[in-house]
């Protein structure tokens, strides 16, 4: 079961995915569900009382470790992630990747142990392919420096725009987007377009009063770009979720 996220916009449907109560209703995820996984900094609140939802703030966060992995470690990142996940381990959280806070137990005969007791000069890996990463772990099993093994993200390379301001075109930059898309060219909309290679940042266009202004790429034959030689991509985005609206190829 995943944890409440530790956030005041969840909703009670988090709260059921993390508690499975007998029936879908607040009062029934208080009754049935487990007095340690509360964050002790939200149940009870302020007033002493726990019968709100934010009551569940960050609950099973701690305590949920739910999803049995394997781990290994090296000296360093790349020996991290070039070994075998050879040591059975446990955490909380997500059981296909690793965050940072994300919590680590060490297996006791195929059941949860104790926190997994991080060693400062040993960097740990988890995963494979795209949710391949390497880590440190704390004394008390909790992650940090989560860096992906292999970049989860391809790149756009030199998209510009028409500066608003003076007519002129900006100076192009490389964006980026999920690595699952495939080559420059399987780009469409609904596709997200994102400023940074860990895909964390979308691209939100910064231009007052544009409602998602245009972005282009002069077209070539490498997998970076969208539209073949002789072409220029042009697309629009959301300006809250950088998910493509518009997209095509056109003759400059």
């Amino acid at each position: 079961m995943p944890g409440v996220p530790n956030t005041t916009d969840f909703s009670l449907a988090d709260v059921i995915a993390a508690v499975l109560p007998s029936s879908n209703d607040l009062n029934e995820c208080f009754t049935d569900a487990i007095a340690g996984a509360f964050n002790t900094t939200y149940n009870p609140n302020s007033t002493g009382t726990n019968n709100n939802l934010l009551n569940f703030r960050d609950y099973g966060n701690d305590i949920a470790a739910q999803n049995a992995v394997q781990i290994n470690t090296g000296r360093n990142p790349g020996e991290a992630c070039g070994g075998s996940r050879n040591i059975a381990a446990w955490k909380n959280k997500n059981p296909n990747s690793v965050q940072n806070g994300d919590k680590f137990w060490q297996d006791s005969s195929g059941s949860p142990g104790n926190p997994y007791p991080g060693v400062s000069t040993t960097v740990y890996a988890a995963f494979s392919g795209l949710n391949s990463a390497s880590f440190n772990l704390s004394s008390n099993g909790i992650a940090s420096n989560v860096t992906f093994c292999s970049l989860p993200s391809l790149t756009l390379t030199d998209v510009f725009y028409t500066v608003a301001a003076t007519g002129n075109f900006s100076t192009p930059v490389d964006y980026y987007y999920s690595s699952t898309i495939g080559n420059a060219s399987n780009l469409g909309v609904g596709d997200i377009i994102y400023t940074d290679s860990n895909l964390t940042t979308p691209l939100i266009p910064q231009q007052t009063g544009m409602q998602g202004y245009v972005y282009f790429q002069n077209g070539s034959s490498a997998t970076t770009t969208r539209c073949g030689t002789g072409f220029a991509l042009y697309f629009t985005v959301s300006i809250t979720t950088g998910v493509i609206k518009e997209i095509g190829c056109e003759t400059p």
